[in-house]
């Protein structure tokens, strides 16, 4: 979503404006931001949903995108695939929608052009910028990972012409490794829609790629949003010092990775339970 832009533009440094933004998308609510220069592959290549002319060409001449992640409630996402992941996911969207929209407007108050990129309305792959960005890598499930969070997030992404400094993303493998061992997501999910094997080139990208039209017809079928994959992913698990302790092993270890999988599977079972019950107990529990 776009707007207008003051006339008067603010001449900081690209490093006092960096820091400003990452301030700014924290305060609003992001969990995580991070920023890269926009790359052809980011881009949709038609309009979609949202304003503009549906099936028109994606013009887009920004320079940086600013990615940032909203966290998805533990105890909602591991109802999936019951109805309250469905509650969950779309207040997370409006959640990221509103952090987009604020930045975007406050960047276009120092004079820069800015868009907010939000469900029903995107003009980039947002899980793509945000793993450029420095936000962490995509799983076997197609969704961006992150460290501490996993796939348990929604991202929003506001792209700019306003001077930044892009991250310096290092390569970090381990993820990469674990989703190749795990195969968590893919063994429980309902529509087989994940794959067990290895990675393989698609559209000259070495990736997991599901299949869409089996995972989207299971939602369509069971009336919700399924997000089986994300509530069973050990990455999933809360933010707090244990399971941080494991994720930093996790990083550090091939051998660490192997073995948290085991605990993983002890503990949580190899196909996870869902929390429905808890999640809302005063609702259908008569």
């Amino acid at each position: 979503m776009d707007g207008p832009v003051a006339e008067e533009k603010i001449n900081n440094s690209p490093e006092d404006l960096t820091r400003a933004v990452k301030y700014l998308a924290g305060f609003y609510g992001a969990v995580d931001c991070g920023i890269t220069i926009l790359k052809s592959s980011h881009l949709y290549s038609h309009i979609g949903r949202g304003s503009g002319e549906y099936g028109a060409p994606v013009i887009l001449n920004h320079k940086f995108g600013i990615a940032f992640t909203v966290e998805m409630d533990f105890q909602m996402t591991g109802s999936a695939p019951f109805p309250p992941i469905t509650m969950e996911s779309g207040k997370q969207y409006v959640e990221s929608a509103r952090v987009a929209v604020q930045l975007a407007a406050a960047i276009r108050s120092l004079g820069y052009s800015a868009r907010a990129h939000i469900d029903g309305n995107y003009r980039v792959i947002a899980p793509l910028v945000a793993r450029d960005a420095g936000l962490w890598n995509i799983g076997r499930m197609g969704l961006l990972m992150t460290p501490r969070q996993g796939p348990r997030v929604r991202v929003g992404v506001v792209t700019s012409d306003l001077p930044l400094i892009p991250d310096q993303v290092q390569p970090d493998e381990s993820l990469i490794d674990f989703c190749g061992i795990c195969k968590k997501c893919a063994d429980n999910c309902p529509s087989q829609s994940i794959p067990h094997g290895t990675r393989k080139e698609a559209n000259g990208a070495l990736r997991w790629k599901i299949d869409p039209e089996s995972c989207y017809h299971y939602w369509t079928t069971i009336g919700t949003d399924c997000g089986r994959c994300m509530a069973v992913c050990p990455y999933s698990h809360p933010d707090n010092w244990a399971h941080n302790i494991v994720r930093r092993g996790i990083s550090k270890s091939g051998t660490f990775r192997r073995a948290a999988l085991v605990m993983d599977d002890f503990f949580y079972g190899k196909k996870p339970s869902t929390r429905s019950k808890s999640v809302l107990p005063s609702i259908g529990n008569k």
